[in-house]
C-alpha cells in the first residue's frame, strides 16, 4: 500500500506542475503552489525531485513518452505509406490539442533551457523522427514515394508540425488544431510522391 501512495503523490505532482507551468509558465511558477495544487505538503515534492528543472524534465518525459506511443500505435494498425502518414499527423495534432498545458510548454521550454531539457528535447524529436522515416522508406520501397533523403524529408515534416502546432498556442489554442492535418499531410505528399496523392492509396 505504501508503495501505492508514494507512486500516486509523484504522479500528482507531475499533473499540478504540467497544468501550473502550461498555465503561469516555468519561471512564474514556484515549488509551493505545485505542492498546494497537487495537494502534498511543500518538502514531499524534494522526496522525489532534487530541483524544479528535474520536475520540469518528468513532466515533459511523462507527456512525450505517452504521446510517442500512442503515435506509434496509431500508425501500426495502419497499411501503407499514405494512410500511415495521414495518421501520424492527424494523431499527433489531437495529442496536442488534448493536451493545450502540455503543448505550451513544450514549445515555450524547449527552445531555451538547460542541457538537461534540451537533452529531452532531442531525444523526443529523433523518436518522431525515427516513426516518419520509417513511413517514408516504406513508401520508397513500394514504389508511393519518389527516391529521397528520408532523413532531410523526416526534419522539414517534423518542422512543419512544430509550426503549426506554435502558430496554435500562439493564439491562445483558439481554433481546432487537428483539423489542419489534412492540409498538412496533403502539403508532405505532394512533395514525396511519385504521383499527386489522391487521399487514399
Amino acid at each position: 500500500m505504501a508503495r501505492k501512495r508514494v507512486g500516486n503523490k509523484r504522479e500528482r505532482i507531475i499533473a499540478a506542475a504540467g497544468a501550473l507551468f502550461g498555465d503561469k509558465g516555468y519561471h512564474n511558477t514556484t515549488t509551493a503552489e505545485i505542492a498546494e495544487s497537487a495537494g502534498v505538503a511543500a518538502g514531499t515534492i524534494y522526496i522525489y525531485f532534487s530541483s524544479k528543472e528535474e520536475l520540469l524534465v518528468a513532466v515533459f518525459e511523462e507527456f512525450l513518452g505517452a504521446h510517442m506511443d500512442k503515435l506509434r500505435e496509431g500508425v501500426a494498425r495502419e497499411v501503407g505509406a499514405e494512410k500511415k502518414l495521414r495518421r501520424l499527423l492527424k494523431l499527433g495534432l489531437e495529442l496536442m490539442e488534448q493536451n493545450p498545458d502540455s503543448a505550451r510548454i513544450f514549445l515555450s521550454q524547449l527552445r531555451q533551457s538547460t542541457s538537461m531539457i534540451k537533452m529531452v528535447a532531442k531525444r523526443s524529436s529523433r523518436a518522431y523522427k525515427d516513426i516518419v522515416e520509417s513511413v517514408l522508406e516504406e513508401g520508397v520501397r513500394a514504389g508511393f514515394c519518389r527516391q529521397l533523403n528520408v532523413r532531410t524529408a523526416a526534419t522539414m515534416l517534423f518542422g512543419a508540425f512544430q509550426n503549426l502546432v506554435l502558430e496554435w498556442v500562439a493564439d491562445d489554442c483558439s481554433y481546432g488544431l487537428a483539423e489542419q492535418a489534412d492540409d498538412l499531410a496533403d502539403f508532405v505528399l505532394e512533395g514525396v510522391c511519385c504521383e499527386p496523392a489522391s487521399g487514399t492509396e
